[in-house]
This record gives structure tokens, C-alpha cells and sequence, in this order.
């Protein structure tokens, strides 16, 4: 941090219309800022990156397309994994597609969306966000079949990646 210092003879209130000579001094002090405001800057920066997810979609045709996409804008890391090849889109996209379905578990995901058949896996402490338009019976398979610390969540969206006109 720079201060910087300077003094200052003004004259006195009650000498501004006269041609006195009587000044009071003022010592003016001043704080170089820009170094708090490039310190809240770095902190936004990290709170902002810190925010960002690793969010693996399973399945990777129309709807993890459209997600992908979201999430990318968002600055997400999304990584892809899927039985068909997507390799135009995975480029177009910019997003981390992984041949085998282990390799994906091990960059440790904080949110997996499903958007293929669905399959089930050893990891733990995983959030499986279904957006698949048939509800019961996805969610009573991957209850039956994810361990009791997974948590599951069923949602119907509101739209679909046709209905949008640029995504």
C-alpha cells in the first residue's frame, strides 16, 4: 500500500475576501486504492472459480448437447461420456469426453446428469439429476440400484433443445 502526504496552506475562513496573509496549514493524506480494489478483484475471481462445477453428462445426444452447452457458458468443467461417437460436438463444445465410463468416475464429479438409458456405478456422494420424461420408474430403479449416500434427483423440464431457437 502507497500513502502519499501533503501539505497545503489555505487561507482562513475568515480571510477569503481579504488580501491577509493568514493561512492554516492542512496535512492531507491519501491511500493508494487501487491495490484494495485489485485485492476484491482476485477475491471475485476466486470466489467465482470456486463456484464453478465439474458436472459429468452420461449420454450425450440432443438434450446432453443442450446442457453441455448451458454449462459451458456458465463456466462449468462438464465432461461427457457416451457409447456413441459425438466427437464434432465435443469439439465444437469444448467439453472433456471420456471413452470409458471409469475414467470418468476418477476426475470425481460433483453432479452427473443422466441423459441416456440409465446405468448404474460404484461412486459415492454423487448428485444423479434425471431428465428423462418418464419419472417413476427411473427414480425407483436408480433408488433400488445407486447406494443409500447417493442422492437423486427426478426433474421434468419445461422445454426441449428444439424449442429454443440458439440454444
Amino acid at each position: 500500500m502507497v500513502t502519499l502526504s501533503s501539505t497545503l496552506s489555505l487561507p482562513s475562513k475568515s480571510n477569503l475576501c481579504c488580501s491577509s496573509s493568514t493561512y492554516r496549514h492542512l496535512h492531507v493524506c491519501a491511500i493508494y486504492v487501487a491495490h484494495l480494489f485489485d485485492y476484491e478483484s482476485s477475491l471475485a475471481k476466486e470466489f467465482t472459480i470456486s463456484q464453478r462445477l465439474n458436472i459429468a453428462i452420461v449420454g450425450f445426444s440432443n438434450m446432453g448437447q443442450f446442457l453441455a452447452t448451458t454449462l459451458v457458458r456458465q463456466g462449468h468443467t462438464v465432461l461427457t461420456y457416451s457409447h456413441s461417437d459425438h466427437s464434432n460436438a465435443v469439439r465444437k463444445l469444448g467439453v472433456l469426453f471420456f471413452e470409458n465410463h471409469d475414467d470418468l468416475w476418477e476426475e470425481h464429479p460433483k453432479v452427473i446428469l443422466l441423459c441416456c438409458s440409465i446405468i448404474s456405478t460404484e461412486c459415492h456422494n454423487i448428485l444423479f439429476v434425471d431428465v428423462l420424461f418418464v419419472k417413476e420408474f427411473p427414480k425407483k430403479l436408480l433408488l433400488e440400484l445407486l447406494p443409500y449416500d447417493f442422492d437423486v434427483l427426478c426433474t421434468h423440464l419445461m422445454f426441449q433443445p428444439e424449442s429454443t431457437s440458439d440454444g
